[in-house]
């Protein structure tokens, strides 16, 4: 069974589906669609059976947006270069730059570190002040420093290193005394 595209309300010939939408911005699914109407930068008209439709001028506006880049990035498909850009517009953490870029964390933490190590702007530096002072409030003691660092070494790649920290963290065993 083929399924035929409907057509729009009557008075409405100039709209798109969302399926139509969805083709003329690129997107696979449709829900990209919808996430777009609920971020509020479509508006749709309702047809018959709750059907939305989405004017074309509307629809063509958003897709030379996105190429312009005046829009944006996709979630995921930022490149360095633009991470870092968003990372000097004002103090962020990792974790602001997951949330707001969408990005892996890890693609995240490397960038961080990155941006961190090599940058000489000035809000970079803040960020690296403010690292520094986060790392003077260490309230693990020593001991339990030393033993994270072991137990992260024992997912080295290096069966040596992860078998020196499984020996360091094995537990002493006092002799026995036999009497």
């Amino acid at each position: 069974m083929l399924f035929k595209d409907i057509g729009p309300p009557s008075g409405y010939e100039g709209y798109l589906s969302r399926r139509a939408a969805a083709a003329l911005l690129g997107f696979a699914s449709e829900f990209k669609i919808r996430q777009l109407e609920k971020a509020g930068r479509l508006r749709a008209v309702r047809g018959v059976m709750g059907s939305a439709w989405y004017p074309r001028a509307q629809v063509l506006a958003l897709r030379d947006a996105a190429e312009a880049g005046s829009a944006a990035p996709i979630p995921g498909r930022w490149s360095d270069a633009a991470l870092i850009t968003h990372l000097r517009a004002r103090a962020r953490s990792v974790v602001d730059l997951v949330a707001d870029t969408g990005v892996s964390i890890s693609r995240a933490e490397r960038v961080y570190r990155f941006w961190l190590a090599h940058d000489v702007h000035p809000v970079a530096s803040e960020a690296r002040a403010a690292t520094a002072r986060m790392a003077s409030l260490e309230r693990r003691s020593p001991d339990r420093i030393e033993r994270d660092d072991l137990i992260r070494q024992l997912r080295d790649p290096d069966p040596d290193a992860r078998a020196a920290a499984f020996e360091k963290l094995k537990p002493k065993r006092e002799p026995t005394s036999t009497g």
